[in-house]
């Protein structure tokens, strides 16, 4: 992107962000949602994530990318009607994100061919599976993605990270690493438009809202499903360590709230930031505005190494899963050294 267009997203989201400031829409209703309290001592915030990621998806991307445009319409109206608390049943919503993922999956022919496990890579070669498969993975990125929204710019910081590891591969290895060019302008465009969100995001003056965060795990899982596709030197595990935490943190609360006999539909105040938010809070040294963006930054400072160290052996499979590994350890370690302290206050 041209320095003229960086300024024009500027302009573009500061605009929208007062005129939805003095109108007093999509203000930040927290009363009926436990998982989004915790920044509750900030600003009032205005929820503009999604419909801001909306409109630079509609205005700026490429007219090949119609049908994501599309998609991401009805993922946003999905995530608004959540916010808003209309569309309260996490179930309502993952069978309507499903079917808009699977005809997005469907019309865009996107597919994984191997994932380096014979039986599994066999399956692949049935479309129907493929479909599946692709609509499963991107369902619980999704969700994962809303799961992880209850930190000032955590999430936009982890894609942030994403796009950025994107960026610098298609820079620094151009002779091996190729992206179709509108492909790397949509990678620049939403980068872009995410640095300018995640300033006042941090600060706690806008929030991206479950619309937002659905939009960008749709947003990046489409970006590196269609890189690998488009790719076979690049290993399918790389794309698994780029979005591995929002996906890893939907499938642990799944696992931990069944083990525990929980319901796996409310909500409780022990998924990894929460815990790193509460622990920080707990110490009287610490501001409670400070304590949720340095949450945030303190987290997304644990898993930079992990992706730092797959942008440099990104088509060995081997090392990825070691790499994979060692992240999922890290967080297992944080998680169960602090929840001990607050096990017991849910």
């Amino acid at each position: 992107m041209d320095l003229n267009s960086i300024f024009f997203l500027i302009f573009f989201f500061i605009f929208f962000l007062i005129i939805f400031k003095k109108l007093n829409i999509f203000v930040d209703n927290t009363n009926y949602s436990d998982h989004k309290k915790i920044g509750i001592e900030n600003f009032k915030p205005i929820v503009i994530g999604g419909f801001y990621i909306t409109l630079v998806v509609c205005i700026f991307f490429p007219k090949e990318f119609n049908l994501l445009k599309i998609a991401t319409i009805f993922v946003f109206l999905i995530g608004l009607l959540s916010d808003r608390n209309f569309l309260p049943s996490p179930k309502y919503r993952i069978i309507l994100q499903v079917i808009i993922l699977s005809l997005l999956v469907f019309f865009e022919q996107l597919s994984i061919s191997s994932i380096n496990i014979n039986f599994i890579d066999q399956l692949f070669k049935n479309n129907i599976f493929n479909l599946i498969f692709i609509v499963f993975c991107l369902s619980i990125l999704l969700n994962g993605s809303n799961f992880l929204d209850g930190l000032n710019g955590l999430v936009t910081g982890y894609y942030l990270i994403i796009l950025s590891s994107l960026i610098f591969l298609n820079n620094f290895h151009l002779d091996f690493f190729i992206i179709n060019i509108n492909e790397i302008n949509l990678i620049e465009i939403l980068f872009f438009s995410l640095i300018i969100f995640f300033i006042f995001n941090l600060i706690g003056l806008v929030y991206l809202g479950d619309s937002g965060a659905y939009i960008l795990g749709l947003l990046v899982g489409f970006i590196l499903i269609k890189m690998n596709q488009q790719n076979d030197f690049i290993s399918p595990y790389y794309v698994v360590n780029m979005l591995w935490y929002p996906a890893f943190e939907n499938l642990f609360s799944l696992i931990r709230r069944v083990y525990n006999k929980q319901s796996i539909s409310v909500a409780d105040k022990l998924h990894l930031h929460q815990l790193v938010y509460r622990f920080l809070k707990s110490k009287k040294i610490i501001n409670k505005r400070i304590a949720n963006p340095l949450s945030s930054l303190i987290i997304l400072c644990f898993f930079i190494p992990g992706i730092f160290l797959s942008n440099l052996v990104y088509w060995h499979t081997a090392n990825l899963i070691i790499i994979l590994l060692c992240n999922i350890a890290i967080y297992l370690i944080l998680f169960f050294l602090i929840s001990k302290n607050f096990i017991h206050k849910k």
